[in-house]
């Protein structure tokens, strides 16, 4: 181990040094290979190098820590990781049997009570009979490792002696699916650190979430430029202390390159767009009918993991109630099946999944199904496609995963209709963009009516509190207090639901308008701009969606096409930096409105418009 800090907590020399092939990859892919060629392949290398030397065995123990985990688990699975020689996965924060024989690869958060773990594995005490592992340590870091934290490293004399490499490699973030990242921050104190506090420096919380969007941007070779919205502290204190951390990065990485350097001419620099809750309370109270938003909504999950009812056709007999398994399911990228449906409006997804199980059974000898079931155009039962599957081992595995989705997707419609989201929705969506699925424009007092009349049929009361809550958003707050007290009173709110609404006043959704009854007709609401609303949709596109319960279009839809088409305006948006071309940037300031993009319904639970042809 060198005697002095090495400054270099870079991607590897494949995506930090070298020009990037023209093969574009996704996020994961990057990722995956940062973590498979530059920590463990690199890693089982030396050990080799070292056991030709004398040195033991040639298999590694993985230390980590529970973030650690998470991010490794999010990218790569066991069978990558034993191809690397790793042996065994261990837990850092539990008590650990010895490997002597084999070196250790410590890959962990940067953080003091990780480190202290590290630190007691290598000091001796009374009653150890040694180290737990041989005298070949790696040690990895999510992120930057501190100053005082590579210190107490330093101190441990019979951990120096042993490291062969110490390294920050950029990856605290999770890759749940291809393109996109999180910073797995589940904290009960994350919204008031960020929206409670008075305190005009970043907080720890908040310094560690600029952190964390730091090795994105390093492990994507992007230094982008900064924008937020203007008159939002919150926002302008991030940006500014983004742009000091990747500035700070970029100085202690010479070899590291970034797209739009001029060297690597791949790509233009980016642009990183901070915005924060503020900017749309409304899409996340709003029921959504993709077939990912109805799980994640209706359904248990624990993180990706669903138990779901499986149907038993063994046991399940016609016109009788159907015996029921349950089941464990996983769903993100590694599920095909999850990946093609999971942004589909559910009652595709049910369509889909219906005609892939037809097609096999009527390639098949046809045997799976009973005669009337054939030929009907129907969608199959649960229990019909149970039989198939029976029927058809030949396709097991793919009939397999085909049922288990539809299974899911049947229970997210079991929920549905149990829970009344029909009426529900198209209250909602009318709220969201000011207009019934018809084209109409409600009067307010009809809509409040609508609103007390579900607040009496919803016995959960958190539905009652969700919808109370799309009223004050999609209001800018309601034009009087009397009205607001009298739906307070319908919906029956507990203590702690009431004072959660009330902190919609600290994302700058006021509960009554500022001034009362200015602007209650929801046509004239549509055509403001409000910081508590952000951009309104554009009033000429509409959505992609042919379902009239989801003719609502996120208002952050136009921010991000008016950004990547350099039509931001600089005013609004203004960037921490200067930026290159500003003329070009400067985009039209004009407000916009969310627009009802349906024109008729229909009379199923999926309303649909007309596209010249028949898909019910």
């Amino acid at each position: 181990m060198p005697s002095s800090r090495k400054k270099k907590p870079s991607p590897s020399s494949s995506t930090s040094t070298s020009a990037p092939s023209s093969k574009t990859q996704s996020l994961r892919d990057i990722v995956q290979q940062h973590l498979l060629e530059d920590v463990f392949e690199a890693s089982s290398t030396a050990v080799q190098q070292h056991q030709g030397q004398g040195g033991g065995s040639s298999w590694m123990v993985l230390v980590v820590d529970p973030e650690s985990l998470r991010v490794i688990s999010s990218s790569i699975g066991m069978y990558n990781l034993m191809e690397h020689h790793v042996s065994i996965v261990e837990d850092l924060m539990k008590k650990r049997a010895p490997f002597r024989d084999q070196a250790v690869l410590y890959f962990v958060e940067p953080n003091e009570k990780s480190i202290k773990r590290i630190i007691e594995d290598w000091t001796p005490s009374v009653g150890k009979k040694g180290p737990l592992y041989g005298d070949t340590v790696f040690l990895y870091f999510l992120g930057r490792l501190p100053d005082e934290l590579f210190s107490m490293i330093k101190s441990c004399k019979e951990l120096v002696k042993r490291v062969k490499v110490l390294k920050e490699v950029n990856l605290d973030f999770l890759t749940k699916e291809a393109d996109a990242f999180h910073f797995d921050m589940k904290t009960d104190s994350l919204y008031s650190d960020l929206y409670l506090s008075n305190s005009s420096t970043p907080s720890p919380l908040q310094d560690r979430m600029i952190s964390k969007l730091v090795t994105v941007c390093a492990t994507l070779n992007e230094y982008p430029h900064v924008r937020f919205p203007a008159k939002n502290p919150l926002c302008e204190r991030l940006a500014n202390l983004f742009q000091q951390k990747m500035n700070e990065f970029v100085g202690a990485n010479a070899e590291w390159w970034y797209n739009g350097d001029g060297v690597h001419p791949n790509s233009e620099r980016a642009t990183i767009l901070i915005l924060d809750r503020k900017d749309d309370c409304l899409s996340p109270l709003i029921h959504e009918f993709t077939y990912e938003a109805m799980v994640n909504d209706l359904l248990p999950m624990d993180d990706d993991r669903i138990t779901y009812d499986s149907v038993n056709a063994g046991t399940a007999k016609e016109g009788s109630e159907e015996a029921t398994t349950k089941m464990d399911a996983l769903l993100n990228d590694n599920d095909e099946v999850w990946v093609e449906l999971r942004g589909k409006h559910i009652a595709d997804v049910i369509q889909t999944l219906s005609a892939k199980i037809r097609d096999i059974v009527d390639s098949s000898t046809g045997s799976a199904l009973t005669s009337s079931a054939k030929g009907t155009g129907k969608a199959l039962s649960i229990n019909q496609m149970a039989k198939a599957l029976k029927a058809l081992p030949e396709y097991r595995e793919i009939m397999s995963k085909l049922s288990q989705h539809m299974q899911i997707a049947h229970q997210c419609m079991d929920s549905f209709n149990r829970l009344g989201l029909l009426d529900l929705s198209d209250l909602e969506q009318t709220l969201a963009t000011g207009k019934t699925d018809e084209g109409r424009t409600p009067k307010l007092k009809e809509l409040l009516g609508q609103v007390v009349e579900q607040f009496r049929q919803q016995s959960d009361s958190m539905m009652r509190l969700r919808l109370l809550a799309i009223v004050i958003v999609s209001q800018r707050g309601l034009s009087s207090d009397s009205d607001l007290q009298k739906l307070l009173h319908e919906a029956n709110l507990s203590p702690k639901e009431l004072a959660a609404l009330q902190n919609l006043e600290k994302m700058g959704c006021p509960m009554v308008q500022v001034q009362e009854g200015k602007g209650s007709k929801l046509a004239n609401l549509r055509d403001k701009r409000v910081s508590a609303y952000g951009r309104g949709g554009s009033g000429s596109s509409e959505s992609e969606s042919e379902y009239s319960s989801s003719r609502y279009v996120c208002i952050l839809k136009s921010l991000m096409e008016d950004a990547a088409s350099g039509n931001l305006s600089v005013d609004d948006y203004p960037s921490v930096m200067p930026l290159p071309d500003a003329e070009a940037m400067l985009g039209s300031s004009k407000s916009k409105s969310v627009s009802s993009v349906r024109k008729a319904t229909g009379s199923s639970q999926w309303a649909k418009t007309s596209t010249g042809g028949d898909r019910g």
